[in-house]
């Protein structure tokens, strides 16, 4: 996650410092990473677009989208619901 934030951070040209609560939901997958060796191997695959490519392409498309102000407060609104129910270690 820390990469992904420095990576928009570059983008957008600003700085974000993720919040890592160390939290977690019930059954997440908290150790995983993808690995497309086997598609390389098996399909002769190969990404047409980079990693980089693919964050600019991502901020290019946020800039046209509408901000939804109540957004911050359905994640944290979410985030205690997940608390209350006993869903996060």
């Amino acid at each position: 996650m820390r990469e992904i934030a420095l990576a928009l951070s570059n983008v957008l040209g600003i700085e974000i410092s993720p919040l890592v609560t160390g939290k977690y939901r019930a059954g997440d997958i908290r150790h995983c990473f993808a690995d497309i060796s086997a598609a390389r191997e098996l399909l002769a695959y190969e990404p047409r677009i980079t990693f980089a490519d693919g964050i600019r392409e991502l901020v290019e498309w946020l800039h046209c989208q509408e901000a939804n102000p109540q957004a911050n407060q359905f994640a944290e609104a979410a985030a205690k619901q997940l608390d209350h129910f006993g869903l996060t270690a």
